[in-house]
Formats: structure tokens, sequence, C-alpha cells
């Protein structure tokens, strides 16, 4: 659904050269917009019979779209359930905790085996989620992308979340500052996991947002996976070419037995859109083989 808005909002740039120059910048971006589109799962979102995530822990599924209605049951982090999509004009929407985004109706099995339906808010639904092997242990671990668990203060006060789960156990996060991804902010979201083919051990998650209106919007934050947890190593406002953050960062090689590593930094963006990664190797000397004399004397001079 949301596609299709997106989707009119760029053909207006083509139907009303003048009216777009005054409102709409999204023609020069028409690749971009495709191909992004092509990537997220923003569809899935408002279509039909389609699956959807919990991103919270303990949702609560309720018999009507509202706060105060009955709790039907309560999902797990990560749960799968499926999209009942509306066939009206009028979604219900909800504001809670400074956020305002729709009411998902929702069908499954809850974790009793029992068949449910009901309503699920907005932000305790992922906006995009990834399914692959992070934690190279031959089973796969759920990326997702949603709203942050933070509450809302200020209208500036905007920051998503990414979060990767095990068997519906959260064990990992990142605070992706300034992302918006709430219904309101009218955005399509994307999360992508990128392998490195050139760089053994460099995994990077990217959370990104585009929005057509008044004003064409891309925003792209890219997290280093080091094996533990995310690294937040780059982020821009790409149409207005603001960098928001960067920083230099290490990639340990997957294979145990090389002592060499990479030290990393963004370098932009190849004719596909990816980012690419300007990295220069760094020899580590393994403790074995460092010199035990100096050691011995900076022992000798405490005493």
């Amino acid at each position: 659904m949301r596609f299709n808005l997106l989707l009119a909002a760029l053909l207006i740039v083509f139907i009303i050269p003048n009216y777009a120059q005054n409102r709409f910048v999204a023609a020069q971006h028409q690749d971009f917009f495709d191909w992004f589109h092509e990537r997220s799962q923003v569809e899935q979102l408002y279509t039909d019979r389609s699956t959807l995530h919990v991103f919270s822990e303990q949702v609560n599924v309720r018999a009507k779209p509202s706060t105060r209605a009955a709790v039907v049951t309560q999902l797990p982090l990560g749960w799968a359930v499926t999209n009942v999509a509306y066939r009206q004009d009028r979604i219900p929407r909800a504001t809670i905790n400074g956020y305002e985004d729709i009411w998902y109706h929702v069908r499954g099995v809850d974790t009793e085996g029992r068949l449910f339906e009901g309503y699920i808010w907005g932000a305790h639904i992922a906006k995009g989620w990834r399914e692959t092997d992070l934690t190279r242990n031959g089973s796969s671990e759920l990326v997702m992308l949603g709203v942050s668990g933070q509450s809302r203060q200020t209208p500036q006060d905007i920051s998503a979340e990414i979060r990767i789960v095990q068997s519906n156990r959260l064990i990992s996060q990142a605070m992706v500052p300034g992302l918006c991804v709430f219904e309101e902010c009218s955005a399509s979201p994307m999360l992508r996991v990128l392998q490195s083919r050139n760089i053994d051990g460099l995994t990077v998650i990217e959370a990104s947002t585009m929005t057509i209106g008044c004003l064409t919007g891309i925003d792209k934050a890219f997290f280093y996976w080091n094996g533990q947890q995310l690294e937040r190593v780059y982020q821009a406002e790409y149409t207005t070419q603001t960098e928001v953050y960067r920083r230099q960062f290490t990639v340990k090689p997957t294979e145990s037995n090389t002592s060499t590593m990479q030290l990393c930094e963004y370098g932009g963006e190849d004719s596909q859109y990816n980012p690419t990664w300007n990295c220069k190797a760094v020899q580590v000397v393994p403790p074995a083989a460092r010199p035990v004399v100096a050691l011995q004397g900076a022992l000798a001079g405490g005493q």
C-alpha cells in the first residue's frame, strides 16, 4: 500500500514538471527508488497473509485496536504472525510513548499452541527483518529493524533499533539515532545484511529509510558485526550529503589460524548503491612472540 503511494508521488514528478520543481525532488532518485523497494520489505507490512515478526518482549495481542481492549495472548520477541490486511480506507492508529503507528490486525498460533486473532500496535512489529547465520554456529539468527524502545520526549527525539534474536532470545541490539521507521514518518524502511567478498569477517548490517514527499530523504546507517555485538561505523543523509557519523573499525578474520586483521572505514557507494570499504591489513603480533626484555625492565623499575 505504501509502495503504491510512493510510486504515485514519484509519477507526479513526470506528469506535472513545474509543480514537481516546487514540491517533489524524486525524479533524480527514480533508479534508487526502484532498487530500494525491490530490496525492502515494506510491501509485506501491508500485504494480506504476509509474515510479520514481533519486535518486543511479551507483546500483548488485543481483542480490538485499543490499549484498553482485552488481551488475547502474549507473544515473545521474534515470534512470527500472519498479517490480516485492512480492506477499508481508515486504518486504526494510536500514539504510545510519543510514537504514532497503526494497529496491525494479525492471526497465528501462540506459544501454547492456541490459535488467536487480534491486534498488535505497530511499534511492536519489526519494520524489516532478515534471517542469517551471524554467529556462524550453523543456525540462523533473526535480525530485525524497528522502533526504539525508549520513550519519545520531543519531536526531534527519533531513533530506531536493530535487534538480533536467537531462539526468541535477544543476543544483541543497537540504537540507530535519527532513523525514523514508525508510521507517522511515512518512510519506507530497509534492512540488509551484507557479507564482503573481499574481506574475511566483514559483515555489515544496513538500516536505511527512503521518504517521498515535499522532499526526498535517503538515510543510511551501517553497523559492523564483530562477532558479539554491533558497532555503528557510518551514518549519513544522502540527498543532502550530510555525514552524521564515521569511525574506523577493526575487522577480525573468521579463520583463527591467521593473525592479520583489517582496519576499515566507509569508502562510499558503488554503482549498485552498495557500500564500499577502505581497508588495510594490520599485522597482529601474538603474545608469545613479543619481547620479554621490556616487560622485565618495567617490572624491575617498579620495585
